[in-house]
């Protein structure tokens, strides 16, 4: 039966700074620490505690860490060359065993036990040897099922009388008998005698010709020279060894995974019987430092030698400092002093509050088992699965290096559009149409505001104005298409709202100009929230959709709007910093999710051409980017981290070109010019056909690269190219690389293509909505940054209706409306969008499983490749490739 923890005067850190120690995860720990109870004076304080400390390891009759009491005699046959202290080491930690442990093998341990209690006769040396290995190989068979089957089949050591069964005694004996001896003892010689090990260390041996059990003969009984302090230190190092063998390899073993704290020895007795108890204390720091061992905890209660003591509190100091310093060597060891003293409230109060020592998680003995059942089957459903997918390589079907084109779900996609400008419009025209089509729904909800019951609110659109009249510009800058989903949504909104003026809310949308690369977000951001605070009465700009790049501006004016308590949807930024912020969200996949799932594709799909129409996946890639943009060096980053085979070439735009280290970038190459990086890529494909380019540079900068490559290289215009989602599709319409580079294969990443491919219902009617209103030959008519953007307000309009519902007929504002954001837009179920159903769950910025496209570029127009992620409401996209044969990565 324990007692408890005394509960002396900040005992309680002490004790708490131990079992933070103790568990201590395995890649986090420095030496085996030593923690000695120095009894100062008359008293029974330190056993107590001690004592104590066994009762809080343990809780309903389980252990719930691995430890060992060691006090009083061993319960089982006494062995004398072995001794009383370790048997009971050895018993009580097989007895207290965590549950989910599994079982504790300590062969180093009984190895050397089997030595040290061994009787050898005189004899030659080698005679000896031999003599000392065979006794171990006999005690070891003792413990073996298998050894002693073997050892009874191969039928002993003298042959029997007949003929016959002493013909097959001379024939299986071998195998049977003599092998399994022989690889005992070679194992067991290699594994003590081998670099690095604590015996080779200990025992000083040559680090050639060392023979463990000649050595070892001097540890034997009857030899009579090995005294206690020889047995102690060969049994305490074995056994170290053994404890932190236990912690090794957890992804191989299930139960090693649920072993996550360290071994603790406890010896509760001031003044022990045993003299093996004096010498193990004292040797235990040298053995911690030939072992290399970690996974074990020494308490001892000792009587005072002299040396200096600390205190409950200063211990517990020095406990938590050693929880910071990993590492091997020697033992770390502290002194505490105990006294006897009156209780102390606050140290008794602790000790009731937690009783035992707190486990974040707790196993079952049957977890383990049933995972280690499953892995059974699963290694031999992969067995069976690789003979199948061998057999299938040696008779190979004719499609398996077919190129890959469009998804065998579904049709070749139309084209994009025209890639014609319209006939008789400038940029500036079309911008200004679409700004009047949404001053047109700011009136039709400002006179909605005067009827009862109807509520209007403002929502802030932040992007980028068209100001030239380049076509080249207005196609890859998305304003237009962009601000065409902003508009067509705000119109089917506020349809949706005069038809329930009671629960929906009316949209009034306030365009402001980010400036190019949104130079002027910051600025306009700070205007907003400054307008923010003079706003008398309810709450009227409700949040902010946009921030359609991202790049360093823009995170400035994420943080502006967010600082001053605005929700912010993005519509096609994709950085992974843009989420770094609580008010933010966006309906775009990111860089991670795109990442992975472009290097699953280029890394299973038929992209590369082998030989005329035939391809095969990419063997390496050289990705394309520019450190300088916050999308590109994220998108590259997570692509080079996904494909791994890979090689970086960076280029900036602009005369701020940044300078080459080699020493702080490894395989990355800058350049300057576009002709450059073409001889670059070219010189990578010659030496690795199977190489794909991964471009996560920006678009505008793409057909001025393919220009050098396709007439300046001697790859003959011959390339793979996967791109970032800021190829889109009005952009590769309006370079038509296809056409232009007859040997180019283009796939990119695409967030949409509703012209061809909607997901849902939604889709449907956006697509009809969209033709109705710009027709079906528009040049933005298939691009994803529409649908994206009218979901973006369709997401925070949910939420503004979801905190007006919620609120009654009580005011609400924007800190509601972020609420109804954190919990997630449109509840479990999600929003359906345009571009898909977008479930954002509880405080997520990216919504689950957001669908990706990624397409091929064709003379036909764009082809789906690939597709994952979710549709609809239970229609998810799972897998790609011809018959669908791989699994889409997840989140």
């Amino acid at each position: 039966m324990f007692s408890s923890v005394p509960p002396l005067p900040k005992v309680n850190s002490f004790v708490e700074a131990l079992e933070q120690l103790i568990k201590q995860p395995p890649k986090r720990r420095g030496p085996a620490p030593q923690v000695l109870l120095t009894q100062l004076s008359d008293g029974t304080e330190a056993e107590r505690i001690a004592d104590g400390l066994c009762g809080r390891f343990s809780a309903g009759g389980r252990a719930r860490i691995p430890y060992a009491q060691v006090a009083g005699a061993p319960s089982g046959p006494r062995r004398e060359g072995v001794g009383d202290t370790f048997q009971k080491i050895e018993e009580e930690l097989l007895r207290n065993r965590p549950s989910g442990f599994g079982r504790l093998r300590l062969s180093q341990y009984h190895l050397m036990c089997s030595i040290v209690e061994a009787q050898l006769t005189e004899g030659q040396p080698l005679v000896q040897a031999e003599e000392l290995r065979n006794k171990c190989y006999e005690a070891r068979c003792k413990d073996s099922r298998i050894l002693r089957a073997l050892e009874a089949v191969s039928g002993g050591e003298e042959p029997p009388p007949s003929i016959p069964a002493t013909a097959w005694y001379w024939l299986r004996r071998p195998l049977l008998g003599l092998l399994p001896r022989w690889w005992y003892g070679w194992r067991n010689g290699r594994r003590m005698t081998r670099k690095g090990s604590w015996y080779r260390l200990w025992a000083e041996l040559p680090e050639r010709g060392a023979d463990f059990f000649a050595d070892a003969r001097r540890l034997a009984g009857a030899d009579g020279s090995s005294g206690l302090d020889q047995t102690v230190a060969v049994l305490l190092r074995a056994l170290l060894a053994d404890l932190q063998a236990a912690c090794r390899h957890p992804l191989l073993s299930p139960w090693g995974r649920r072993r996550k704290h360290r071994f603790v020895l406890v010896f509760p007795q001031v003044e022990p019987a045993e003299p093996q108890v004096g010498q193990l204390l004292a040797q235990f720091p040298d053995a911690v430092e030939q072992t290399g061992c970690t996974g074990v905890l020494l308490v001892a209660a000792v009587p005072p030698d002299g040396g200096s003591t600390e205190s409950y509190a200063e211990a517990a100091v020095t406990l938590n400092s050693w929880r910071v310093a990993a590492g091997v060597g020697r033992a770390r060891v502290v002194r505490v002093g105990v006294e006897p003293s009156a209780d102390d409230a606050d140290a008794a109060r602790w000790l009731s509050r937690f009783p035992e020592i707190y486990l974040e998680k707790t196993h079952s003995d049957l977890a383990p088992r049933l995972e280690a059942a499953l892995a059974s089957v699963a290694g031999a459903t992969t067995l069976a699965l690789l003979a199948t997918y061998g057999l299938t390589w040696l008779l190979p079907e004719g499609d398996k290096t077919d190129c890959l084109t469009r998804t065998a779900a579904t049709e070749s996609a139309a084209p994009s559009g025209t890639g014609r400008i319209p006939s008789g419009k400038s940029p500036k025209e079309l911008y200004r149409a679409v700004r009047a089509m949404i001053e047109r729904q700011n009136e039709e909800a400002d006179a909605a505001a005067a009827r009862p019951g109807a509520m209007v609110r403002t929502v802030v659109y932040l992007g980028v104005p068209v100001t030239v009249n380049s076509w080249k510009e207005a196609m890859y800058s998305g304003a237009i298409p962009e601000l065409r989903g902003i508009a067509l949504a705000q119109e089917e909104l506020n349809r949706e709202a005069s038809r329930d003026e009671g629960n929906k809310v009316w949209l009034r949308v306030r365009v402001e100009d980010a400036g190019e690369r949104f130079t002027k977000a910051p600025a306009v951001a700070a205007e907003i929230v400054r307008e923010l605070k003079r706003e008398k009465g309810d709450e009227q700009i409700m949040g902010v959709v946009g921030l359609g790049q991202s790049r360093k501006d823009t995170l400035r004016a994420r943080d502006i709007l967010g600082e001053g308590g605005l929700p912010v949807i993005g519509t096609v930024a994709t950085a992974e910093e843009m989420q770094r912020h609580p008010m933010y969200r966006q309906v775009a996949p990111d860089n991670r999710r795109e990442a992975r799932i472009a290097a699953d594709f280029a890394r299973r799909g038929n992209i590369v051409q082998t030989a005329p129409g035939k391809c095969a996946p990419a063997e390496r890639a050289v990705v394309i980017a520019d450190p300088t943009d916050n999308y590109s060096a994220n998108l590259s980053e997570r692509f080079t981290e996904e494909f791994r085979d890979t090689h970086r070439i960076w280029y900036t735009a602009g005369g701020d070109r940044m300078s080459h280290h080699p020493a702080q970038e490894d395989g990355v190459e800058w350049v300057q010019k576009f002709s450059e990086m073409a001889e670059k890529v070219c010189r990578r494909l010659k030496d690795e056909p199977r190489t794909v380019v991964y471009w996560t540079a920006r678009a505008n900068e793409f057909g001025a690269f393919l220009d050098e490559f396709n007439s300046g290289t001697e790859c003959n215009g011959q390339l793979t190219a996967l791109g970032g989602n800021d190829l889109t599709n009005a952009v590769v319409d309006e370079q038509r690389p296809s056409e232009r580079y007859p040997r180019l294969r283009l796939y990119y990443a695409a967030h949409a293509l509703p012209k061809s491919y909607p997901p849902n219902v939604m889709g449907e009617n956006f697509r009809r909505q969209y033709v109705a209103t710009y027709g079906s030959r528009d040049p933005w008519s298939n691009d994803g940054r529409t649908p994206l953007a009218s979901d973006a307000l369709r997401v925070l309009a949910t939420a503004l209706n979801e905190a007006r519902q919620d609120a009654g007929t009580a005011a609400f504002g924007r800190g509601t409306v972020q609420a109804a954001l954190v919990n997630g837009a449109g509840g479990a179920a999600g929003v359906r969008g345009a571009s898909g159903t977008l479930a954002f769950g509880r405080d997520g910025k990216v919504p689950t499983a957001k669908r990706l496209l990624i397409l091929h570029d064709t003379k036909r127009g764009p082809e789906v490749a690939l597709e994952c992620g979710a549709r609809d409401n239970g229609d998810e996209r799972k897998t790609w490739g011809p018959d669908n044969e791989f699994a889409c990565p997840g989140d």
